[in-house]
């Protein structure tokens, strides 16, 4: 019928590489709402968005909530998550990565969301709230170099976690130590491990 017509000119349109993201939130955001209770139709906008990598659009951020709202997903939490930052707001943010974290089943998952937490909280200057986040990906996947990045980063934003100039020195043994285990676990955080050893050891 009609809607097979449209779906394949859509289809078309992306493929042909017209589709920017733009273009593709003009589409999409009157049609989400219209579709906000259904799931498939939802669905369908979510992962063509994604694999035209738009996931910085509205049409993405409220397909990802309403989803949310019909059958709550890891996934979906953390699209909210995303929206919830990108607004400004790192409460809710958190918020939904958290509950992203407890609807995951995957290890590896459960860790990116809880380093995208550490990541929320860090750019909040919450640094105990991001350190322990970030300890929360690491022990949930120990070979996943980023939190261990920005633990070291946290370390070294503020090393004055102590007025003792000798603990002060400490702080950046540790955030070495940080960057040096970074590295060990995970190769792709190799440059930049390397850059900020450079760095901090100066």
């Amino acid at each position: 019928g009609y809607t097979d017509v449209k779906d394949n000119l859509v289809a078309l349109f992306i493929n042909s590489g017209a589709a920017d993201c733009q273009s593709l939130q003009n589409i999409y955001a009157p049609k989400v709402e219209e579709n906000k209770t259904d799931l498939e139709y939802l669905k369908k906008v979510i992962s063509i968005m994604k694999m035209m990598r738009c996931t910085e659009q509205d049409a993405y951020f409220q397909a990802s909530y309403y989803v949310y709202q019909i059958e709550p997903s890891a996934d979906a939490a953390a699209g909210n998550g995303y929206m919830a930052f990108k607004k400004g707001d790192i409460d809710t943010a958190v918020k939904f990565f958290d509950e992203a974290i407890n609807l995951e089943e995957d290890q590896i998952k459960k860790a990116e969301y809880a380093y995208a937490a550490a990541a929320v909280l860090a750019s909040g200057k919450r640094l105990s709230q991001s350190r322990t986040f970030a300890n929360r990906a690491i022990s949930l996947n120990g070979n996943y170099g980023a939190p261990y990045i920005l633990i070291a980063q946290l370390y070294a934003t503020s090393p004055n976690w102590s007025d003792e100039s000798a603990l002060y020195k400490c702080s950046y043994f540790l955030v070495i130590d940080k960057l040096q285990r970074a590295n060990a676990v995970d190769s792709r955080v190799t440059d930049e491990a390397n850059r900020l050893i450079g760095t901090y050891s100066r």
